[in-house]
């Protein structure tokens, strides 16, 4: 059978929730396609489905690199990790998602966000979702999904509040408010106040002040998103040493963001070390088996060096 004859038969067992007949069908076709990624995000869906959580679980551990940018399979292995009350590998599988900026699908995030209430609590919901706003600053269905928490809480979504404020206006404005904002006790701290800024900053290529006001960020909150955001405007600056301090690490332990191979493959480019991109890019591999996209960057890195 071909592999789109598999395809039509799984769907049609999984709606008609015959979880048994599609698990025996996606197990055959994987003998035939093992790599296939509809055959094996499926494999983890009907797995979880047949409440076999702990098998689904290694299932998508051992696909995590090939489906990493396949929401279904990643709301799927969510939502077994929030039934085996794995709190930590979700927590680390939700920053590794922001920070190679894994889903282009904004529904994903609201998802996510909805995930990070029940699990964490109504203040990682927030976060999930202001983040998320960094990513898609001109989404609606982001913007209520933010509003509505709020109201249910009655807590205010001051990242949002900044966007909108400063929203058509000129960036240097928009920093001056800030900063005679940011001067007072109640705000020195304001997380949000101060991603904002940072953003301004860099809007305004003010690239000092916003490596300053990131570093600050990340003394508040340390996470990988802060770290790589830093790094990109090291980057801006061609601080390229500085740059890779930030943006190494992230690059060794989730190659797969497009963005960022290439910002990785352009600094050791402009620093003209053939061979210190080349042992990194051995290192990553050696991390991460299934980034084939490696071998590209490396090849075209080959033609640099020859010129």
């Amino acid at each position: 059978m071909q592999a789109g004859e598999y395809a039509k038969k799984i769907i049609e067992f999984i709606r008609s929730r015959s979880y048994r007949e599609a698990e025996n069908l996606i197990s055959e076709a994987l003998e035939i396609y093992p790599t296939n990624q509809f055959f094996l995000k499926n494999e983890v869906f009907v797995l979880a489905r047949l409440n076999r959580a702990r098998e689904a679980r290694e299932k998508a551990e051992k696909s995590f690199e090939s489906l990493k940018h396949d929401k279904y399979f990643l709301q799927s292995y969510f939502t077994i990790l929030e039934k085996e009350k794995a709190k930590d590998d979700i927590e680390h599988i939700m920053e590794r998602t922001f920070s190679i900026n894994t889903v282009n699908d904004e529904e994903f995030y609201i998802f996510l966000a909805k995930l990070a209430g029940r699990v964490f609590g109504k203040s990682k919901s927030r976060d999930v979702l202001n983040r998320a706003m960094s990513i898609f600053e001109k989404s609606d269905k982001l913007k209520q999904a933010l509003d509505e928490l709020c109201q249910k809480d009655g807590h205010p979504s001051m990242y949002k509040y900044y966007k909108d404020r400063f929203k058509g206006g000129k960036p240097d404005d928009a920093i001056a408010e800030l900063e005679r904002i940011k001067v007072l006790p109640k705000y020195k701290d304001d997380y949000d106040l101060c991603l904002c800024l940072a953003e301004l900053y860099k809007k305004a290529k003010r690239f000092d002040k916003a490596i300053e006001t990131y570093q600050y960020l990340l003394s508040l909150k340390d996470n990988e998103f802060t770290r790589k955001m830093l790094g990109y405007t090291y980057y801006k600056l061609k601080d390229y040493d500085n740059a890779l301090t930030y943006l190494k690490d992230i690059f060794l332990k989730h190659p797969g963001d497009h963005y960022l191979d290439t910002t990785i493959g352009k600094i050791f480019e402009e620093k003209r070390d053939f061979e210190g991109f080349r042992i990194l890019i051995e290192e990553t591999l050696s991390l991460n088996q299934d980034a084939k996209n490696l071998y590209g960057l490396l090849k075209k890195a080959k033609r640099w060096q020859n010129t």
